[in-house]
């Protein structure tokens, strides 16, 4: 383990979110609200630990190895998680651990709020939470590598280690280039959000902040209701689109860029993934037609949005979803659990997992029903699909564990039993959505923040990340890896 290295890397991270910080801090300054100094103070608290680890820090060699890109990776997220909330407990916006919940929930991309008047914050603070969505959707990592020239070659662990999912597309031949396209398509497409929003009628600001929020699928709105206070059904037909683009697989775009839009097509995650969300939007929008009083439109509307909100694991919301009948928030927990894709903003067990799953089930019912015929696995152009499979089993059973072992905590606090499960996998899954008791995240008890501030790290970081650094011969210098 080099530690330098590590200081090094952590160095230039600071500095990065030191000069994000800096948009919030001139917003403040242009519109008068005289809150400069709450994002002054976190500039500078984000400053002196770029100071501290730039002391420390130091290139020993040419490349990363395997255990400082987890270390870098990891740690990343917990330094952007602490600097993120800074803004909210500088400015005495609210206690300690919801200021840590609200900045976690915002870098993680998780979208559970505890703020109960969010119009009454000020523009800053609300483009402050906007943008720690924006960072992390798309991977503070990958942004990272994508801006800061000194990575180089040293920044392929660190790019592997985020890579969420089973899949490791990479559409171009060198890393950087690939961080770099990933992150002009992401400013594109959200840049193209803004303008259709300001078409339809959003201000400036709501457009902004809503369009960040949805291409980075995080679920923060600007209204106490979310997207339901606009009433505004072109914006809702582009948020929809938008956090339906946020759940596929940037990686997937390039490639349909460089070599045909007939690729995303042929993707069997992606046209999974499309028809999921198609099925179930159907089947809720059945259920609340017949369950509800709506009519077939106003149930499609409804229905479909919400879907593609929670399949993205945006969380965003254009009605009360909690009162609706069991069959369609049982629909809801099924996309929460799945997720988007692999490579996306989103979060979940990604379906790519799932797809793997299933074709491991069948090929054990055909391994019994013909057992000496010899029978290969195949998912897209995976190799060592044995070695794959076996590790979205394992992933599988600690998401699971951790999700319940979280809903147990909540149960103890409190929480009935099935709130307290959609709670945990919610958290995981960075969902930011809550049936029930939990529905209302500010209401929740200190002890089951802190438990949902630390599933959706651990979700956001996909779990063996996690666990290897809890080793302690991780850590140690002269340990063999």
């Amino acid at each position: 383990m080099s530690y330098p290295v590590i200081y090094y890397m952590l160095s230039r991270l600071m500095v990065a979110m030191s000069v994000t910080l800096l948009i919030p801090f001139f917003t403040a300054i242009q519109l008068h609200e005289n809150n400069e100094l709450d994002f002054l103070a976190a500039i500078l608290c984000s400053l002196s630990l770029a100071v501290f680890f730039s002391n420390r820090g130091k290139i020993t060699t040419n490349d990363i190895s395997i255990r400082e890109g987890i270390a870098i990776t990891g740690l990343s997220w917990l330094f952007a998680s602490i600097i993120a909330s800074l803004p909210f407990l500088t400015g005495h916006y609210m206690p300690l651990v919801d200021c840590l919940f609200e900045g976690v929930s915002g870098i993680t991309g998780s979208g559970a709020s505890v703020i109960k008047d969010i119009p009454g914050l000020p523009t800053s603070i609300m483009l402050w939470r906007s943008l720690t969505h924006w960072l992390g959707g798309l991977g503070i990592i990958v942004i990272f590598i994508a801006i800061v020239p000194q990575t180089g070659t040293k920044s392929l662990k660190m790019f592997e280690v985020e890579t969420t999912g089973p899949t490791e597309t990479r559409p171009l031949p060198r890393f950087k280039d690939t961080a770099h396209a990933l992150l002009i398509v992401y400013i594109f497409l959200t840049f193209i959000i803004i303008a259709l929003l300001l078409l339809c009628g959003f201000s400036f600001s709501d457009a902004v902040n809503n369009a960040m929020s949805a291409i980075a699928t995080g679920g923060f709105s600007t209204r106490n209701e979310s997207i339901g206070y606009f009433d505004n059904l072109p914006a809702e037909v582009v948020l929809t689109i938008a956090m339906l683009l946020g759940g596929g697989n940037f990686s997937l775009y390039l490639i349909a860029w460089k070599q045909g839009y007939h690729k995303i097509l042929k993707d069997g995650e992606f046209i999974a993934y499309m028809a999921l969300f198609g099925l179930l939007s159907m089947a809720i929008t059945t259920n609340l037609f017949a369950a509800v009083d709506m009519n077939l439109f106003e149930a499609f509307r409804y229905a479909s949005f919400q879907t593609a909100a929670t399949i993205s694991t945006t969380g965003f919301s254009n009605s009360d979803f909690d009162t609706w009948p069991a069959f369609s928030k049982y629909c809801l927990l099924i996309v929460m659990i799945t997720g988007g894709c692999a490579g996306s903003t989103s979060g979940g067990m990604k379906i790519a997992r799932f797809l793997l799953l299933f074709k491991m089930i069948h090929f054990i019912i055909q391994e019994k029903l013909h057992p000496n015929q010899i029978i290969h696995m195949k998912y897209d152009t995976m190799e060592r699909l044995d070695i794959v499979v076996n590790r979205v089993g394992r992933f599988f059973f600690l998401y699971v564990f951790l999700a319940l072992m979280g809903a147990l905590i909540f149960t103890i606090e409190g929480l009935p039993i099935m709130d307290a499960i959609v709670l945990g996998f919610s958290a995981i899954g960075n969902a930011g959505v809550a049936f029930g008791a939990a529905n209302d995240f500010s209401t929740l008890n200190d002890l089951t923040k802190y438990i949902c501030c630390g599933l959706m790290v651990v979700g956001r970081l996909e779990i063996f990340l996690f666990l290897v650094m809890l080793k302690p011969s991780f850590w140690q210098t002269g340990a063999s890896w």
